[in-house]
């Protein structure tokens, strides 16, 4: 009967110093393993600065433009031809660190859109929101809940673009937030702005 292979000693060393230091699951720690093993086939602990781009590949972390900035960002504040699996972990953590925050922009982003397009712009972020739009849908839509000074400011156009309606909604705090996530759900939905501001209130105190 063959024995069952183990981790190399001095692998374990650092997996119980990575878990002291990093915020990662079991089944992580088991991932980034089972990666850094491919390169380290001699069982040194290190992986070479060129292959570390290959082992978080696999992982999932470099798959746009912006994570293999932040990558080749952290290696040369890292400074090292070769790095060990705490290393490696750090790099993982600030990758996914960074991966959560970019998704979480991009939502923000898609709600955006979503909004413009509800009220009268372009998908491609074309075209242009009519003021006298916006003032008709908080009236009609969310029954003056809204201060719409509180949203409006000091806007004396007739018509915002795509970049002038984010920041708009941006400086009107969390009015402005409330509006935009709600007139998104409605256009995902296709619900033609049924949703209304009390009951959109109901919902964000139901997931919050």
């Amino acid at each position: 009967m063959k024995r069952k292979q183990t981790i190399n000693v001095d692998y374990q060393d650092m997996i119980q110093q990575a878990k002291s230091m990093f915020n990662l699951s079991q089944d992580e720690i088991n991932e980034i393993i089972v990666e850094v093993k491919k390169f380290d086939t001699k069982g040194t602990g290190y992986v070479g600065k060129h292959e570390v781009d290959d082992v978080l590949r696999d992982l999932k972390l470099l798959d746009n433009e912006k994570l293999i900035a932040k990558f080749n960002e952290e290696l040369k504040i890292m400074n090292a031809k070769f790095l060990d699996f705490k290393q490696v972990c750090d790099l993982y953590c600030k990758l996914k660190q960074y991966q959560q925050q970019l998704n979480e922009e991009e939502t923000i982003t898609q709600e955006y859109i979503d909004a413009f397009c509800a009220l009268g712009g372009q998908l491609d972020k074309s075209g242009f929101v009519l003021k006298s739009t916006i003032i008709e849908t908080i009236k009609r839509e969310f029954e003056l809940n809204l201060e719409l000074d509180s949203i409006l400011g000091d806007f004396h156009g007739t018509q915002l673009d795509f970049d002038e309606f984010c920041q708009l909604f941006e400086n009107a705090g969390d009015d402005g937030k409330s509006f935009i996530t709600s007139v998104s759900l409605s256009k995902r939905n296709q619900n033609d702005f049924v949703v209304r501001y009390k009951d959109f209130e109901k919902w964000e105190k139901l997931v919050n």
